[in-house]
């Protein structure tokens, strides 16, 4: 039996399990989205940044899988007024679709990062309460701009189609793509500028060439000796060249070597701020002419419920409250996210199980 085989050729008894390419990245032919960019065209960034390039930036990569790590390892529980049920909904657990329940909760706070909107599909049972879920990601669905329906893409099984969830992260919270679009093209610019810096470590320089060899050369022989010279300069024989004495090498004045750190840590502050992160966590470098930069000097427990009282909380709110209406739990009853173990001085302890 091939790998492909053993993970689709369930027995009879079960249903085939829904195995998307991946759960957080939409197929090739994916719907056409109907997003804030979309509905608000000044906001619209696709045409500039995409998600695959936001996570190229590294205060980016690591806010993103910091909030969506430590936040998918927090177990969603069914309460009541007395606190946890003693019996917990299967679809809380469940793992039939062939995805974790980890990697569900992982892709729904993907989403609400960078979109600010996940979409959470069903499988109902006799009366009408959910036996089984599945994260849709961005790109497998769509909202009609004149019904405000959901539709979701057909390689999804009906059987998560049953009952479609739509979770917002908030009123005017549109996610980091859309609310931080600015700060992360600033990012891009700021990154190219010190690549390019990397690349060409003298200041711009100007070559002053003796009239009459000027003249004798073709617009084509004046641009091959500019870049002869060019490559000359960042090769690896070091900083030192020879040229005639009818060549005049001016420098119009030396790049101070701490350039664009400043920058890249003003940027780093601004992501910080919109992620909901203390800066200290994404690791602001020390400048050339200075200290180190010191965003908090907490210990490190208060930091944890910083980060949890200022940026993780919004997240698991946000799932709390749409997951604790009556179409998901019975009256009286409500979906919450278990931030015990991660509120907790860390110890070497058997982890909780979060899944079947």
């Amino acid at each position: 039996m091939g790998l492909w085989d053993f993970l689709t050729g369930w027995p009879a008894v079960k249903p085939a399990p829904v195995l998307p390419v991946s759960p957080f990245m939409p197929p090739e032919n994916s719907l056409m989205e109907i997003t804030v960019a979309s509905l608000w065209p000044e906001h619209d960034t696709s045409q500039t940044l995409t998600v695959e390039t936001a996570l190229r930036i590294g205060p980016v990569k690591r806010s993103y899988e910091l909030i969506c790590g430590v936040l998918a390892r927090m177990p969603w529980k069914q309460y009541d007024e007395n606190g946890e049920t003693p019996v917990q909904p299967r679809w809380l657990v469940n793992s039939s679709t062939g995805i974790a329940p980890r990697n569900l909760r992982y892709g729904v706070y993907g989403d609400l990062f960078l979109h600010g909107w996940a979409v959470i599909g069903f499988e109902l049972g006799e009366d009408r309460k959910p036996i089984d879920a599945l994260h849709i990601p961005r790109g497998w669905w769509s909202v009609d701009p004149e019904t405000g329906r959901l539709d979701v893409d057909g390689a999804v099984s009906p059987r998560y189609r049953q009952h479609l969830v739509a979770i917002p992260l908030g009123y005017n919270s549109n996610g980091l793509m859309t609310d931080g679009a600015d700060v992360l093209k600033d990012a891009r610019a700021i990154n190219a500028a010190y690549r390019d810096r990397i690349e060409n470590p003298v200041a711009l320089t100007l070559l002053k060439i003796a009239a009459d060899n000027w003249g004798m050369w073709s617009a084509e022989e004046r641009e091959e000796f500019r870049k002869q010279f060019m490559k000359a300069r960042s090769g690896k024989g070091g900083a030192t060249g020879m040229l005639p004495d009818w060549v005049d090498v001016q420098l119009t004045g030396q790049l101070p070597t701490d350039l664009f750190e400043s920058g890249r840590n003003a940027n780093r502050l601004d992501i910080a701020n919109h992620v909901g992160v203390p800066a200290s966590l994404l690791e602001g470098s020390k400048q050339s002419g200075g200290g180190d930069i010191h965003y908090s000097t907490e210990a490190n427990g208060a930091t944890r419920n910083e980060l949890w009282d200022f940026g993780l909380s919004k997240f698991a709110d946000a799932v709390e409250a749409r997951l604790s209406l009556d179409d998901i739990c019975a009256e009286g009853l409500s979906i919450r996210v278990d931030p015990s173990a991660y509120l907790v001085a860390p110890n070497p302890t058997t982890p909780t199980t979060s899944e079947d």
